[in-house]
């Protein structure tokens, strides 16, 4: 309908954000289009809103129009409440739903439902409708004031708005609004008292009018400023003035209500200033209508005391304006006008006025009123002062004072010489120092005003001089009446170097306190001031307390005043004058003369104090030393200082007076000068950062954290602006101390921490956390409402409530963020306790909310911004549901945040701020996160009006993304803005925290990768933003790295072009490109962006090498790129360690780069070296500064050595000087690491915090010496086989194995250090290995390692426990088994290397150790874990080889040696009954910890790769024992061919009952039937897996060159060696068939070998022997014959040329001859593996005579035992045990427990072990050599080779005969 458009109001309160130019940075044509848009409505003002009888239209008939019947009943009352036609009634409601409602739909529903509940939000739309009108007034007050201002943004818009509508409309309606407010009437259900609240409703009401009225007459006093009124328009004015009387006739105001009397105040000032602005007028034709018109009305008003300033102001038109001044009667009637003004007293009002808050400022409207009042001070002096009588009136130096204070005026002033208020000031030249205190207060105001370079030098040399007649002083010569001249030098001030001269005339005047004589000479004020001091000081005793009225203290003050601002106005020292000083060094003796007096001045002492203040920038040293001396600062004990608790709880604090003073007079005056004093000091020392935290701002921070801030609330002020004023100086110096540590750059400071605990500490108690939440918690409704009673809206007052509010919220911003200093991060202060409240809960503070709502406020750009922040703190401190405190709906927060990012015209600080806020919130807050990403549930559906709707009200940030990665596509650069770089932290903290799913619609959009990642592709400026690439690459490297094997095309393609040459080089250009100088350390302990960057790069290029080639594969040629550049970066980089993260990333980097290597990356030699030439410079730099490497840099940089030594392994060997220099670097890195191993360890102070727990494997030692370990064997194994012959010299220059042996002997017993044990015990073992052995002959091995190899004494008494230790520091048997296998390797390597040389020290090792070693032989019946097997297989190794030696160790210890053997031949049985307990062979290789469980289990035995394993050690193991029973076995070619037979020098060793395999183990004996049952099983194995021999020449001998093959493969051969059983087998049972199908055939044919050689010996010894019944050597030819057929046959098939014909039954395969030519005897090769196996077992004959039963080499096998976790069973043994191995049947030993594999290198190591324990002997000992022919160079049968097929076919032959004889 027309007549509902014509009343559509507008959006007022976004209007003045929009125009106002101090919210939004709106675009000029927006204001002007905006403006111009509601030109008519800004004339018509408050009348645009009509009342309810200004229209037809029906509420009901407008609602049901709209739809909104349900709202009739409360839209009728709103119209009631506001007076409003209908259809603006409806859209104020509308407006406030939309854009001020924050509660919930379902509240509001709630809300309008009663009447009751109806109160609350009609009051609150009434205040928005009051906030409209206002509005209204204002945007047109800002028009105003502005639109003559160049300087302002929008000054030519405004412009144009005002000349559009007129100021001449303007008037006119604005003086109707006048009359229209003023006769107003309050609606009609108000004044019947028909409503709810009906008299507080009239009082809003009353009050809303008056504002409006006051700033209807601020509108027109600034119209008056740019057009004079008319005669008619000022009469009416008048009249509706006098009607108001003068504001005092406002209905329903309380002058007992303090703000009811300062609105009719405001009201009253304002139509004053506003009729004598239009009485200010110069044209005389309307001052003669003005007097004509209203004379009589004026001249009647002398009543009240606005009526002083009209009467003066009335008097002074009528002088200027017409002849009065010359009519003698007329001019009597203009002076009683101007008596009646002095007498009520105008000027002392009109200083009121001019000191008002809405004329104090400096605005047009307060420049406009103190003009109008200087303008008629200058009339009324130009008319009356000639004999200098104006300045005895009450007030008018004050009055003259304040009008000084403002800079134009000020001017003004200056520039007059004689005229004008000039004549005031003259007065008071004339008669100084008689008004010494008006004067010193013109001084002052022209100096704050500006003019103090000019009042300076005018005070230096003042005219006059006025002194109190003595007749004895005064030698005086009269000149003429009145008037003399000094006949004698008279000195003015006593005490001070001031002389008046002979002849200085004077004249003399009676004054009311006496006759003075005022003479005419140049006197300088502060002269003058410092002889009131003197006469201060002198008159001290007689002042007897009466400091506030004395007249000597008031000129002291007020000169002491102006030297203040005058200090402060100084810029250097020398400016000061030598008259100055003096006054300035007295400001000192006054604090000590009165500090002590019983109440103390505390205005002159706040003043003297203020003065030491303004010298503190210039001569602070000296200031602080004589301030410090007087003990008026507080102070705090050094013994509080140790701990920032006591401190801040002021333990030994003493306030001293400046406690005293504040307690004893300034709270009893209500007045706090001196406090503020302090407060100006102690700020003003502390950003001068002098760093005297103990002595100023320690002491000040406990002071007023204990005495003022807590309690400033229960103080008495005589006005609000005081307290305020303390508050502002007390927070602003805690964000100085914030400011001062957050900005310092020096070294951490103990004092300077303990300060910033202090100050956090005493925050986040409740003492002052609560004063600071009270600020925080105003809430946004009272800080605007206050705003709103402000006169002007575009300046804040400094001290106002809303500058405290922003302080406390950016104090509680920092205090949360340091919280972490004082508290735990899982702590609860006590402050945090009250903010984190939910609603539910009582919380009266609301803080959480509170600060939600300042993001709506519109009188301050930056409360919205500080609000964002400190939510955002919240967030991140916040451990409960941010949301469940916000008491907010998603669509609410979405509203309130969200719509402020797509408007344009919100300015980029409050949108960063609300990113900011969505990606704190991303981290730690869930339920935010989903409201700002607009998480919509299914089933998720509220009322709306009673309505159902789907919740989809408000954008997301989803939108917002959106755009920014179309515009990233569209503009990749623009990443390098502010705001589209909050936007892509966004994407990384949803990455980074696993939440991408809320960006679901974006993933799935096309070329989402391409658009987000355009950066990358695009070329960087020339100083890029690095953070914005590191969140860049960090989120690929996660998609990347969660990838798995799904495709991502887009990415893949994205990084496809990364890694192209062009954009990839520039790239490493960037990233490489470190500065030399360390990154500064920030408070906040940020990393900089470029080492971020750096980080993410490493990150990424590491993920990617673990993901190719299956997400991409990095192209060779960039990939060598990125090494190469790497490397440049990382020697260059070793030379600025200063900071060693750059360092750290680019070493770590290098290593997995060189990860990927297999042999060097290099393309020519040159190239190499050139490499070669930088890794060398990098390790000496290493060597130079290895002490101050960080651990990380160090254990990458020893990586990067060691794996550089493999892939440059020939360079090394070749170049000999590279290698001596290479190798001399090593032993300088490994001699400073067993050097810090070496030094003993001080005993610690307690430590500040918890000690790390021990790693996993329970060693607490640091990488780098484990590195520099498996350096040094990389080293030795490359050097031994080809290296140089001196390769080992630096080792021996500085005695390297001593020093290992004696590191180890330190570190065995050490139970944290076992893994390090473990590591030396592999380098000895290497080393041992190497020609460096001889070495080792000269340790003194047995003093350092014989007995530190014992067992740890806490493994003697430890009970065998089923269950796993709960204890990490305490030995287990399971992590001593590693050591001790290795002790006992390296043991027999140096004894098989040197044989006789060491067999004295192995023999006392095994006497010293027997016990232990017998349990190790045993350990097998409690463990076959791949610890323990290892320990047994070293164990029977070293005893196999000591047997060599057993006629030596039998002399030596007989009694050690047989229990040895004995403990070999149950060893032996029990190998051999495993392969017939499939069960209890799998319970011992599962560990003692899970035997319960596998007991249990009924179910069948599953073979597996560790079972098949297991009996492949088993098999090493019987060949072990074999070869030690060899030696106590008769030698079978001594029984078969020596032609006598010594029976008696051997014993038996097989038992020669036969019987079934026992379960029981303890009585078990070595029989004939189980090595029988061997053969047979090893036979059925080989027949299983089809063995087939090497087809070789017969006289061909083995290569032996390094890595080259037998030649299995190419002969055809069958056997595969050791095999992975992989196939699936039934669990139903495995027949034994599964496990000997899987073994390692080569390993049984060794096996098979041994066994038919003891057998036979032992069978021949058997048979022969004199001493057995005949029917037993009867049964062992019986069981000879037949439990070897299978044996025979095995023979027949596999050896024998045709085994079915007769005629060859002993011709076995032959494959013809091959020519050879003689080995180099006197080279000694190394023997090099076949096969995969690490234990070796090789059979050779140490005698001539001996039958060589291992005629070809063995190969070398090698195992991979997989370790098996221990688990934990419930049964434990309480008998005592032995740490190797627990009690068996009939013995005295004991066994250890069961540990997991250690180390990765043991197959390593025990492949080297064998390689060089039989390498030298099996070609000397094997193979025979005989003497070099005589006749040509080689002849067929020079040599005899006897390989396999022949052993086995002799073997059967023999075993044939032995049956058959006696």
């Amino acid at each position: 309908m027309p007549a509902v458009e014509k009343y559509v109001i507008y959006d007022w309160k976004r209007l003045w954000q929009m125009v106002s130019g101090i919210h939004y940075e709106t675009p000029k044509g927006t204001v002007r289009e905006e403006l111009l848009n509601v030109c008519s409505e800004l004339q018509a003002g408050v009348l645009q809103f009509k009342p309810k009888s200004a229209s037809n239209v029906q509420l009901c008939a407008l609602l049901k129009e709209k739809k909104q019947e349900k709202l009739l009943p409360f839209t009728e009352r709103l119209q009631e409440l506001l007076n409003l036609e209908s259809a603006q009634c409806w859209e104020i409601l509308c407006y406030y739903l939309t854009k001020e409602y924050r509660g919930s739909a379902s509240l509001l529903t709630q809300l309008i439902s009663t009447e009751t509940n109806m109160t609350k939000l009609l009051d609150d739309i009434r205040h928005y409708y009051s906030l409209e009108r206002m509005i209204v007034l204002k945007i047109v007050k800002n028009l105003l004031v502005f639109y003559h201002v160049p300087n302002h943004p929008y000054h030519a818009e405004y412009r144009e708005v005002v000349d559009k509508i007129t100021l001449e409309r303007l008037l006119e309606s604005y003086l109707n609004q006048l009359d229209s407010l003023i006769n107003e009437l309050p609606p009609r259900k108000l004044l019947a008292g028909e409503s709810f609240h009906c008299t507080d409703r009239l009082t809003n009401w009353s009050e809303r009018n008056a504002r409006e009225t006051n700033e209807v007459l601020h509108i027109l006093l600034l119209i008056s400023e740019h057009r004079s009124f008319s005669f008619s328009q000022i009469t009416r004015l008048f009249s509706t003035i006098k009607q108001h009387s003068f504001g005092r006739l406002q209905s329903y105001l309380n002058e007992s209500n303090p703000y009811h009397k300062e609105l009719i105040k405001t009201l009253t000032y304002s139509e004053l200033m506003l009729l004598l602005k239009c009485l200010d007028s110069d044209n005389g034709e309307l001052i003669q209508q003005l007097i004509e018109e209203l004379h009589v009305e004026i001249s009647s008003m002398h009543h009240r005391p606005e009526h002083g300033p009209l009467l003066l102001v009335w008097m002074l038109l009528r002088l200027r304006g017409t002849n009065d001044a010359d009519d003698a009667s007329s001019l009597l009637r203009c002076r009683q006008l101007g008596k009646r003004a002095v007498e009520l007293k105008c000027f002392e009002l009109l200083h009121s006025i001019a000191t008002h808050a809405m004329f104090s400022d400096d605005s047009l409207l307060s420049r406009i009123v103190r003009k109008t009042i200087y303008n008629q001070l200058c009339y009324m002096c130009d008319l009356f002062d000639g004999d200098g009588s104006c300045a005895r009136y009450d007030g008018i130096f004050a009055l003259l004072c304040e009008l000084l204070s403002f800079p134009q005026l000020a001017k003004d002033f200056c520039n007059r010489k004689e005229d004008g208020v000039r004549s005031l000031y003259n007065t008071l030249l004339e008669n100084f120092p008689l008004q010494f205190i008006d004067l010193a207060n013109v001084a002052y105001a022209l100096t704050k005003a500006g003019q103090g370079n000019y009042i300076k030098a005018q005070m230096e040399s003042l005219p006059m001089l006025a002194l109190l007649y003595d007749e004895q002083a005064h030698k005086l010569r009269e000149l003429e009446t009145n008037e003399y001249e000094l006949t004698s030098p008279l000195q003015a001030f006593p005490g001070i170097d001031f002389t008046l001269p002979i002849g200085t005339s004077c004249t003399a005047v009676q004054h009311a306190n006496g006759f003075y004589m005022h003479f005419r000479c140049q006197v300088n004020f502060f002269n003058a001031l410092h002889h009131e001091i003197n006469c201060l000081l002198r008159e001290k005793a007689q002042l007897h307390g009466d400091f506030e009225s004395n007249e000597r203290v008031l000129r002291v003050e007020a000169g002491l005043r102006y030297l203040e601002l005058t200090l402060q106005r100084i810029k250097s020292i020398a400016a000061i004058s030598p008259e100055m000083v003096h006054p300035t060094e007295m400001c000192i003796d006054l604090l000590s003369k009165f500090r002590s007096v019983q109440c103390p001045p505390a205005r002159l002492l706040s003043i003297c104090l203020n003065v030491c203040t303004a010298l503190l920038p210039l001569v602070d040293e000296e200031i602080f030393m004589r301030v410090s001396h007087l003990d008026i600062l507080p102070k705090t004990g050094s013994q509080s200082l140790q701990d920032y608790k006591l401190c801040a709880s002021a333990v030994y604090f003493e306030s001293r007076f400046l406690g005293a003073i504040i307690d004893n007079v300034e709270k009893k005056q209500e007045r706090y000068d001196f406090l503020l004093a302090y407060l100006h000091f102690l700020r003003t020392y502390t950003k001068l950062k002098r760093q005297r935290y103990l002595q100023v701002e320690i002491p000040g921070l406990v002071f007023l954290l204990r005495d003022v801030f807590p309690h400033l609330h229960t103080w008495h002020f005589k006005s609000q602006l005081d307290k305020n004023k303390i508050y502002f100086e007390v927070l602003s110096f805690i964000c100085d101390l914030f400011d001062i540590m957050g900005s310092s750059n020096e070294v951490k400071c103990e004092k300077r921490q303990l300060l910033l605990n202090v100050c956090v500490y005493s925050l986040l108690n409740l003492d002052n956390g609560l004063i600071l939440l009270k600020f925080v918690g105003v809430g946004n409704a009272f800080v605007q409402y206050t705003m709103e009673l402000e006169t002007n809206w575009m300046q804040q007052q400094p001290h106002g409530l809303m500058m405290l509010v922003r302080l406390s919220m950016r104090i509680l911003m920092q205090v949360l963020c340091l919280k972490s200093h004082v508290y735990g991060t899982g702590a609860l202060s006590p402050l945090e306790a009250l903010i984190y409240t939910q609603p539910k809960q009582r919380d009266t503070l609301r803080i959480i909310p509170t600060v939600c709502s300042y993001m709506s406020n519109i009188f301050d750009r930056w409360l919205p911004i500080v609000s964002c922040r400190l939510l955002k703190r919240i967030a991140l401190e916040f451990n409960m549901s941010l949301l469940a405190c916000l008491d907010m709906e998603a669509d609410q927060i979405r509203l309130t945040f969200m719509q402020k990012m797509p408007d344009q015209l919100e300015s980029d600080s409050i949108k960063i701020a609300i990113l900011e806020l969505v990606d704190a919130c991303i981290a730690k807050q869930p339920g935010v996160t989903e409201a700002f990403f607009k998480v919509n549930y299914a089933n998720d559906k509220r009322s709306f009006f009673g309505k159902e709707c789907t919740p989809s009200i408000g954008d997301s940030i989803v939108t917002y993304m959106k755009e920014f990665l179309d515009g990233l596509e569209e503009v990749p650069l623009i990443i390098q803005q502010t705001l589209p770089c909050k936007v892509l932290n966004i994407f990384h903290s949803l990455w980074k925290h696993n939440l991408k799913m809320l960006v679901d619609e974006l993933l799935k959009q096309p070329h989402f990768w391409r658009k987000l990642c355009s950066p990358l592709l695009t070329k960087p400026t020339s100083q890029p933003q690095m953070r914005v690439y590191t969140q860049l690459i960090n989120i690929i490297s996660i998609e990347i790295y969660s990838t798995g094997s799904k495709k991502k095309t887009d990415l893949r393609e994205v990084m496809q072009k990364f890694f192209e040459l062009d954009c990839f080089q520039q790239w490493l250009d960037y990233i490489f490109n470190l500065p030399k100088v360390p990154a500064k350390q920030s408070c906040n302990e940020e990393l900089p962006d470029w080492i971020c960057c750096l980080q993410s790069f490493k990150d990424l290029i590491v993920i990617l090498l673990k993901k190719q080639p299956t997400f991409i594969t990095i192209p060779d040629a960039q990939f060598k790129l990125l090494a190469k550049k790497c490397l440049t970066r990382l020697v260059d980089r070793a030379n600025y360690l200063e900071d060693m993260r750059p360092f750290i990333m680019l070493a770590e980097l290098y290593i997995f780069i060189l990860l990927q290597f297999k042999q060097s990356y290099t393309s020519s030699s040159e190239e190499e070296k050139e490499l070669m030439e930088q890794l060398e410079q990098l390790i000496l730099r290493i060597c130079a500064c290895y002490e101050d490497l960080h651990v990380r840099a160090k254990e990458a940089c020893l990586a990067i050595i060691t794996k550089c030594a493999h892939l440059y392994a020939n360079l090394l060997i070749k170049e000999s000087s590279i290698s001596m220099r290479f190798l001399n670097s090593v032993v300088t890195i490994i001699s400073r690491e067993l050097l810090d191993m070496e030094k003993p360890q001080a005993p610690l102070k307690p430590p500040l915090k918890t000690p790390p727990q021990e790693a996993n494997d329970g060693t607490v030692t640091t990488n780098s010496l484990l590195l520099c370990l498996n350096l040094l064997k990389t080293v030795a194994t490359i050097f031994t086989m080809d290296g140089p012959g001196n390769w080992d010299l630096p080792f021996l220059s500085v005695r390297l194995f001593q020093r290992l042996l004696h590191s180890v002997s330190q570190t065995l017993p050490v139970h944290n250090k076992r893994t390090l044990s473990i590591q030396l015990l592999d380098v000895l073992i290497v080393f041992a290995k190497s020609n460096c052995s001889t070495e080792f002959l000269y340790c003194d091995m047995g003093e350092h390692l014989w007995l530190k190899l014992l067992p740890p004494r806490e493994l003697l008494h430890a009970k065998l426990s089923f269950k796993k230790s709960t204890k990490d520091n305490v030995w287990t048997m399971e992590q001593w088994w590693p050591i001790y296998s290795r002790g006992i390797e390296l043991v027999n390597i140096i004894y098989d290397k040197h044989k006789k040389c060491f067999l004295q020290e192995v023999i006392q090792f095994v006497g010293i150790h027997e016990v232990y070693l017998v349990d190790s032989l045993l350990l097998g019946k409690q463990s076959l874990e791949p610890a323990a097997m290892k320990l047994i297989k070293a164990a029977i190794s070293l005893v196999a080889s000591l047997t060599n030696d057993h006629k030596e160790w039998a002399q030596e210890n007989c009694s050690s040696m047989l229990n040895i053997m004995n403990a070999v031949q149950g060893l032996m049985c029990h190998a051999m009954s495993m392969f017939h307990q499939q069960r209890n062979l799998k319970c011992l290789l599962a560990g003692r910890r899970s035997q319960l469980e596998m007991l249990r289990n009924m179910e069948s035995i599953t073979i597996d790769d560790d079972m098949i394993n297991a009996c492949n050690d088993l098999t090493d193991i019987i060949i072990f024992c074999v070869k030690a029973m060899q030696k106590f076995s008769p030698d079978l070619l001594d029984i078969l061919c020596c032609s006598y037979y010594e029976p008696h020098k051997w014993q038996p060793l097989l038992d020669v009952k036969f019987g079934a395999p026992k379960l029981n183990e303890s009585s078990l004996t070595l029989t004939f039937g189980m090595v029988l049952n061997m053969v047979t099983i090893y036979v059925k194995a080989l027949t299983m897996q089809n063995h087939g021999f090497h087809e070789v020449p017969l006289n061909t001998l083995p290569s032996v060159e390094i890595g080259e093959a037998t030649g299995r493969i190419a002969s055809g051969e069958t056997s595969q060696g050791q095999r992975s059983f992989s196939h699936s087998v039934s669990t139903a049972g495995c027949p034994s068939s599964e496990l000997l199908s899987n073994l390692d055939g080569q390993l049984c044919l060794v096996a098979l070998e041994h066994l038919l050689m003891l057998v036979a010996s032992q069978s021949i010894y058997v048979i022969r022997s004199p001493e057995l019944e005949p029917r037993w050597k009867q049964i062992v030819r019986r069981d000879i014959s037949s439990d070897l057929l299978s044996f025979h046959e095995f023979v027949r098939r596999k050896v024998i040329v045709d085994y079915r014909d007769a005629r060859c039954q002993w011709v076995r395969r032959k494959h013809g001859l091959l020519k050879f030519r003689p080995q180099n005897v006197g080279r000694s090769p190394a023997i090099a593996s076949g096969s995969q196996r690490g234990n070796e077992v090789a059979r050779r004959s140490t005698t001539a005579n001996e039958l060589r039963v291992n005629v070809v080499r063995r190969l070398h096998l090698q195992q991979h035992p997989q370790p098996l976790q221990p688990q934990s069973g419930s049964l434990e043994m309480t008998r005592m045990l032995s740490p190797i191995a627990a009690p068996h049947s009939g013995g005295r030993h004991q066994m250890a427990a069961s540990t997991p594999q250690d180390s990765t290198d043991v197959s390593e190591t025990q492949h080297e072990n064998r390689k060089r324990l039989y390498a030298a002997e099996s070609m000397a000992l094997e193979v025979q050599y005989l003497p070099p022919p005589t006749e040509p160079i080689y002849c067929e049968l020079s040599q005899v080779q006897l390989v396999e097929e022949d052993y086995l076919q002799l073997m059967s032959a023999l075993f044939s005969v032995i049956p058959q004889t006696e």
